[in-house]
């Protein structure tokens, strides 16, 4: 009878034991979980991009929180407040007709980081790809018309500055103009910037209950439920990817069990019982699980690094880059890790039962 407080050590050593004479038999299993890993790792890495861009690009550039009305509360969370109006704004240059947004603010000093090409803030600060998509210039005029109470206002202005937000919807669609001679309270919106975009929420329901106020998370909504469920959808494809591996590893299992017959039956008789026979196996499979992680991390990561280098262009009217965007962090690998662990333990588990249903004496005697 073998000492119980040794058994743990037994068992280990007799899996890496099987674990180095049947290697072939889980060569399939091992490219199945490295290249379910492989995808996950890179699955992750472009969502932690998405949502990267969509915490750092977006919230430089679009207020964290948009309060209705005028707001001038002096709360330490704030790191900039400008009050603004935004109208849908008709351009028209060389006889020809666009449409675009006009941002009017009393302080144009928090975009000034923004800006690519300036000879003054007196007149408009147009996005580059606007810029381009119109054809003007530094110095051009341009004619703009609004609506004000059903009735078409006419005003002429100078191109004095072309910003980058690096956001393709801003660069291609807003115009910025500064009023600073305008009564704070004469705009219709107060943008509020926070030392910390991820406290909007927070911040909105503690201070601005009085107030119609909305986050940018909540601005952009249908970009947020957009993102995360093509995260489900990819989480969904890579996982059946790994569950596929899971069965490719239940029948390395089983074949590993059915050729161990008399094997398996001597170290029954030498007092290892069901329970640890079946750990046996498990541990085997494991250590291949955790081979293929390996290889599926070096796969992913070099993967990831590529796409990152080359800068896949992204429908411009769906996305707010230009480019596909990666990102990887410590988090990337924890799901593939757990995963592909689960999977391999769970159906190496369920296949490893067979073993315990072997007869002693018939494994013995048919040897």
């Amino acid at each position: 009878m073998i000492d119980g407080k040794k058994n743990y050590n037994v068992i280990f050593m007799l899996a890496k034991s099987f674990f180095k004479r049947a290697k072939s038999n889980f060569k399939f299993s091992l490219i199945a979980m490295s290249i379910g890993v492989w995808g996950l790792i890179v699955v992750n890495s472009i969502i932690n991009g998405f949502g990267s861009v969509l915490v750092d690009s977006i919230t430089r550039f679009y207020p964290h929180i948009v309060v209705s009305g005028y707001y001038d509360q002096d709360l330490s969370e704030i790191s900039h407040l400008i009050h603004f109006t935004v109208n849908n704004v008709a351009i028209i240059n060389k006889n020809q007709l666009f449409f675009s947004e006009l941002i009017e603010t009393n302080d144009i000093s928090f975009y000034k980081d923004f800006i690519e090409i300036n000879s003054d803030t007196s007149g408009l600060l147009i996005g580059n790809k606007l810029s381009e998509n119109i054809g003007v210039n530094i110095d051009d005029e341009l004619l703009l018309i609004s609506i004000d109470q059903f009735l078409p206002i006419t005003k002429k202005f100078q191109v004095s500055g072309i910003f980058k937000s690096g956001i393709q919807i801003y660069d291609s669609n807003l115009i910025l103009h500064e009023n600073s001679e305008a009564n704070p309270k004469s705009f219709n919106y107060t943008g509020i910037f926070l030392d910390n975009p991820k406290k909007a929420k927070k911040i909105k329901d503690r201070y601005l209950n009085n107030y119609s106020a909305l986050t940018w998370e909540e601005s952009n909504k249908t970009l947020v439920k957009a993102i995360q469920a093509d995260s489900i959808f990819a989480y969904i494809i890579t996982f059946f990817i790994i569950l596929i591996s899971g069965f490719s590893v239940s029948n390395a299992v089983s074949f590993s069990i059915f050729t161990r017959k008399k094997t398996i039956g001597i170290l029954r008789a030498l007092g290892l019982n069901k329970k640890e026979i079946s750990c046996i196996f498990v541990i085997e499979s494991f250590l291949i699980s955790l081979i293929g992680f390996v290889i599926g991390v070096i796969f992913g990561i070099a993967t990831s690094i590529f796409l990152l280098y080359l800068k896949i262009p992204l429908p411009q009217d769906l996305f707010y880059i230009d480019y596909l965007p990666i990102k990887i962090l410590p988090s990337t690998f924890i799901i593939p890790l757990v995963t592909n662990s689960f999977v391999s333990i769970l159906f190496s588990f369920l296949s490893s039962q067979k073993a315990s249903k072997i007869n002693i004496i018939e494994a013995l005697r048919d040897e």
